[in-house]
């Protein structure tokens, strides 16, 4: 009697084995899926405060969601310039980022009401705005343009510094060559003042100022000690022309991703960085000056402020024709409440 061999026992064994293997890693690939690792970058160092506090909602994140959600974080331009993370943030390239707000007035033009020069008094005024419906209505804007807006950190009050001499009233800035962020609005301000005002990449404005490219440039007090510009600029003067906020942006598809405990957890995750972040870029200001010894600060009297703001009525015409008056409206009406 002839009998039939059976299939041998090692080839079904690999079968079974090979569809295990195959189903655990579905399985793996499903529990892979849940974990979300955010690439973030910015173009500040890993001293300042922006960095600092992206730290801190990294812990946050990854203590609160059991690792399922963390941060990889790159600074100082690794992942691009300021504009180039906000097209990243669009394109997918980039999950998250922090960005000078006076940026994203190129891709959404709402933002230049943000950039009058003269505009808020102080930093409760400021609060007011960024955290209350008309900040919060900018952020969501941005869904316009491809970007989840998720808030507002400090950059702080921007400053007027140069290499040449101490600057009290437009006159002294005259025909100065100066550098300012890509954004019309402060273009136009510092044309207006005086000045020769031309656009650079944040990153490569050390070695601009170096060469003698430029002669001023302007920003907050602490990112001028950050970026140890001291060594090629020795003049501050106290002009706080403009508040500069840190825009922190997320991909929306990587934000869709998250579920619904996770998104909770992450907005207050971001609430407590913001509270931590705000507090130290409030003493950042004052601990930079003491630090700079060798640099020369000017505070300016109400006179000579005022010679500055007055020269800005037609910044003012300029951003309501672009943005339409009612914003512009509405933040000089809740900068004036008392």
């Amino acid at each position: 009697m002839i009998f039939k061999t059976p299939q041998p026992l090692s080839r079904r064994v690999a079968m079974m084995l090979g569809l295990c293997a195959f189903s655990f890693g579905l399985s793996g690939q499903a529990l892979a899926a849940d974990k979300i690792v955010l690439k973030v970058g910015h173009a500040a160092t890993t001293t300042n405060t922006g960095h600092l506090a992206l730290e801190f909602l990294g812990k946050e994140l990854k203590d609160k969601t059991k690792g399922r959600v963390s941060m990889e974080i790159f600074p100082n331009s690794q992942l691009g310039s300021e504009r180039e993370l906000i097209e990243s943030i669009q394109l997918g390239n980039v999950d998250m980022a922090f960005v000078s707000s006076a940026l994203l007035g190129n891709f959404n033009k709402q933002f230049f009401a943000l950039d009058i020069p003269f505009m808020f008094k102080d930093r409760a005024s400021v609060y007011r705005v960024l955290d209350g419906e008309i900040g919060q209505g900018l952020l969501g804007s941005l869904s316009k343009v491809g970007i989840q807006g998720v808030g507002y950190w400090e950059n702080g009050f921007r400053q007027l510094t140069n290499s040449k001499k101490v600057i009290r009233t437009p006159e002294d800035l005259k025909g100065m060559k100066m550098r300012t962020m890509e954004n019309e609005v402060h273009i136009a301000a510092w044309k207006a003042i005086g000045a020769n005002p031309a656009p650079l990449a944040f990153g490569e404005l050390f070695t601009a100022l170096q060469q003698g490219t430029f002669d001023a440039q302007e920003g907050p007090i602490n990112l001028f000690y950050d970026m140890k510009f001291q060594e090629v600029q020795k003049f501050i003067t106290k002009t706080n022309h403009v508040y500069s906020p840190f825009v922190v942006m997320i991909n929306p598809a990587v934000y869709k991703r998250m579920s619904d405990e996770d998104k909770k957890i992450f907005a207050t995750a971001f609430n407590n960085a913001k509270t931590y972040q705000r507090d130290l870029a409030q003493k950042a200001d004052a601990k930079a000056e003491a630090a700079m010894p060798k640099v020369t600060f000017t505070t300016l009297t109400p006179q000579e402020f005022a010679k500055f703001s007055e020269k800005m009525g037609p910044i003012y015409d300029m951003v309501k024709k672009k943005v339409g008056p009612e914003i512009v409206d509405k933040i000089i009406a809740e900068v004036n409440k008392k």
